[in-house]
């Protein structure tokens, strides 16, 4: 479509478009270029205050090295100015934001400067208006160095040691001390440290410094210049100049090697010495801080002799002098009491055994006479029974219903062949003797426990429990928990039915209870 052709709608609202990308393609070539070109020999002059705008402002001095002051400068940059340092001057396009030149620009908002008449200020993030020459730093190209290509740099991290990395890449102490000349020390390297490391020829490897050249090192230190061309992959030795490393192969910092291990004595001696007098210091102080506390102690001791509080302590020692004499008047009266009450107690336990002697011979006797043969077999079972000694299976129980006693129509028709003890609901019963639990739980008299003592030939039967606390196979001694009372099975009331039976035959429990 020609130009004429086009709707003057669409050409006005496409000029500011047009514009804009205009200026931006102009600045980008121009930054080429400055990339691209050297330095200039001189300061560059720039146009008068009255010559700031945009259309007076020429083209080719959009993009320039940042200028050195001058005595009245139109723009005071609010960087400093010396040798190097590069800037490009922009032309922000209508309503362009700083924020979109500097992000064009790889930089951030706070590095733009705004030209002004007055001088150079921050830009405030708001739009520019068209024209405005804005000042953006960039980055002086920096010329990398030269160094010998069969060396790698390695970096130090937390662990390593100079042995561990003369054995890792195959060096000797020297050969890595002579590429590492500011190495000042053999065993302490902090973490992060750069050191330079040979993959082939090793040697001295040097940095040119200003007033030195590659030529006169070789020189110096008598070098093969043929074998240093080859290690540096050089032809001439102007090729390097101040800041490039240099590789003498063959050559080693032994000097250097020598004055680190010197260096590494010292530091070994001082650490010693250094330990030596901690520990000298620390027995001389502990030394002088015992005598002072004995001094202390004595000190304190001899004000204490006439202190209040040792007289007052001594009338406590007699007070409890006199007490502890009285208390033992007490133990002695006390004991003489206590053999008193322990003659008495043996003379009634005498008495009561002789009584229950009498009351057993006396129940042997009416057992005799008892015409049932229950009572017959008891009585033989009884005379012929090894020495039992039972305890009682409840504390203090009330007995209702002894052996053989027909007090109830239950009993007259059934042989009573226990004793009944009389005891709430829930009371611990107790193992009577040791022996081993043949039945636990339901039973001919209720929920019941029978242990047996093969060795007496024994059962014991713990009849009409609430619950058992024991099971079967399991092994009781004597006072073991075996239930509790309660009234399960044929009952009138909660009691224990207490039975034992030797050789199968029921007998008087009383015959052996205490």
């Amino acid at each position: 479509m020609a130009h004429d052709a086009l709707p003057q709608p669409f050409l006005r609202s496409a000029r500011p478009l047009l514009a804009r990308r205009l200026v931006a393609c102009l600045n980008l070539a121009l930054l080429g270029l400055v990339w691209a070109a050297p330095a200039p020999p001189h300061p560059l002059t720039w146009p008068a205050p009255n010559a700031l705008s945009p259309a007076a402002l020429p083209i080719g001095a959009l993009l320039r090295p940042a200028p050195a002051p001058l005595p009245r400068p139109p723009f005071r940059p609010q960087l400093p100015a010396r040798p190097g340092n590069w800037a490009a001057w922009v032309i922000a396009a209508p309503r362009e934001r700083p924020a979109q030149i500097a992000e064009r620009y790889g930089v951030t908002l706070s590095a733009l400067r705004v030209a002004q008449p007055g001088g150079e200020r921050a830009p405030s993030g708001l739009p520019l208006p068209a024209g405005q020459v804005v000042r953006v730093p960039l980055p002086l190209p920096i010329t990398p160095l030269r160094r010998p290509a069969s060396f790698k740099t390695v970096t130090l991290r937390y662990g390593d040691t100079l042995s561990a990395l003369m054995l890792r890449y195959d060096l000797s102490e020297r050969e890595l001390i002579s590429a590492n000349l500011d190495l000042g020390s053999l065993d302490k390297l902090a973490v992060g440290t750069r050191l330079n490391i040979p993959t082939r020829e090793t040697g001295l490897l040097l940095r040119i410094k200003p007033g030195q050249s590659a030529a006169e090192l070789i020189r110096l230190y008598r070098a093969a210049p043929l074998a240093v061309a080859r290690a540096n992959a050089i032809t001439l030795p102007t090729e390097l100049k101040v800041g490039d490393e240099l590789l003498l192969p063959g050559i080693y910092a032994d000097s250097r090697r020598d004055e680190l291990l010197a260096r590494r004595e010292r530091a070994a001696q001082q650490a010693r010495e250094a330990v030596v007098l901690a520990q000298y210091q620390a027995f001389e102080a502990w030394k002088t801080a015992r005598l002072k506390e004995r001094q202390r102690r004595y000190d304190a001791y001899r004000a204490w002799l006439s202190s209040p509080e040792r007289l007052a302590l001594i009338a406590k020692y007699q007070r409890q002098a006199q007490y502890d004499t009285w208390l033992a008047q007490q133990a002695a009266e006390a004991a003489a009491r206590q053999a008193e009450y322990q003659a008495f107690v043996a003379q009634q336990n005498a008495e009561d055994a002789a009584r229950t002697q009498n009351i057993k011979t006396q129940l042997l006797d009416l057992a005799a006479n008892d015409p049932r043969p229950q009572m017959e077999a008891a009585v033989l079972a009884e005379r012929s029974a090894p020495d039992l000694h039972l305890i009682w299976p409840l504390d203090r129980p009330r007995l209702t219903s002894r052996f053989g006693e027909e007090d109830i129509e239950f009993h007259v028709e059934q042989f009573h062949g226990g004793l009944d003890m009389v005891q709430p609901t829930g009371t611990p019963i107790h193992a009577a003797q040791d022996g081993e639990v043949t039945k636990s739980g339901d039973g001919a008299f209720g929920t019941n426990v029978y242990t047996v003592d093969d060795a007496l030939n024994l059962t014991i039967v713990y009849g009409h429990l609430s619950a058992t606390a024991v099971e079967i196979g399991q092994q009781v001694k004597q006072g073991d928990l075996i239930g509790y009372v309660g009234c399960s099975g044929e009952c009138t009331g909660p009691h224990l039915h207490f039975e034992l039976r030797l050789n199968g035959t029921p007998v008087d429990p009383l015959a052996f209870l205490p």
